[in-house]
């Protein structure tokens, strides 16, 4: 059963850290060199996609994950719990920047008009940037807890 969640987990969270590592360090540059109707343009389209897909693997990664802590707190390495219950606390920080950052952000941009976005657009952006940041850096610190916790199982 430990192994089973050891995957799991972390092909689940690799899944999203992977999104959002590629998200932050090739999709943001290429959006950034765009000129502001077009950026609106491909963010709002992006932005009804991506959650389809990010949203249920998100929630799966963090049951998964807490599922592992619990299972191994009861019967297996300490080491391994406690790992496992630190990357369960980095994803579920992951979704709650996501959800009180990013998305009242995205929801705001899907209102803009491409060719004619708020004055203060970039200054919007800067913020959606700075929150992906932070939930981008939970991602991939779950990941290597997660690594980590399999080598103690």
């Amino acid at each position: 059963m430990v192994s089973v969640l050891v995957v799991l987990s972390l092909v689940l969270t690799g899944l999203v850290a992977g999104t959002m590592t590629i998200g932050l360090v090739a999709v943001r540059p290429a959006l950034h060199s765009l000129p502001a109707t077009s950026y609106v343009l491909v963010k709002q389209a992006f932005d009804v996609s991506y959650p389809k897909f990010m949203k249920p693997v998100q929630i799966a990664s963090l049951l998964s994950t807490v599922a592992l802590a619990v299972v191994v707190a009861v019967a297996g390495p300490a080491t391994c719990a406690i790992l496992a219950a630190i990357a369960a606390v980095t994803i579920f920080v992951n979704i709650i920047v996501t959800v009180r950052g990013d998305l009242p952000i995205n929801n705001a941009m899907a209102t803009w008009a491409p060719d004619a976005p708020p004055s203060d657009w970039q200054a919007q952006r800067a913020r959606w940037d700075f929150f992906n940041a932070i939930r981008t850096t939970a991602a991939v610190s779950s990941l290597v807890l997660l690594a980590l916790a399999a080598t103690a199982s």
